[in-house]
């Protein structure tokens, strides 16, 4: 991806993909520091239609394993494939080079 003529769209494409993985880690992060107080019915207090009560129940432990897993994906991907800007990852991989493998294999 070094066909850019200036330096702003490598600059807002690390910015947006960066800061994507950094609002997920600060919002992970942020979240599991709050302390919730419990009720003696388990509920959160909310009532909907009279009668409809929102249980008080924590995040589900696979779905922390599984966005914090997301997050150390996101970060190995774009430290391997060309993915910021006009970085062109650890493996240099191309999609000309792509190309010419599968021309080469057919």
């Amino acid at each position: 991806m070094n066909d850019f003529i200036n330096d702003f769209w490598p600059i807002l494409i690390n910015v947006i993909s960066l800061g994507g993985i950094l609002g997920c880690v600060l919002l992970l992060w942020k979240t599991s520091k709050i302390k919730v107080t419990k009720s003696k019915d388990g509920t959160s207090g909310h009532v909907w239609d009279e009668d409809l009560k929102e249980m008080n129940n924590p995040l589900p432990l696979w779905w922390v394993r599984l966005f914090v897993i997301t997050i150390v994906f996101g970060l190995v991907y774009l430290s391997l494939y060309p993915g910021l800007g006009r970085y062109d990852g650890q493996l240099g991989w191309t999609k000309n080079k792509q190309y010419d493998k599968e021309i080469a294999e057919a």
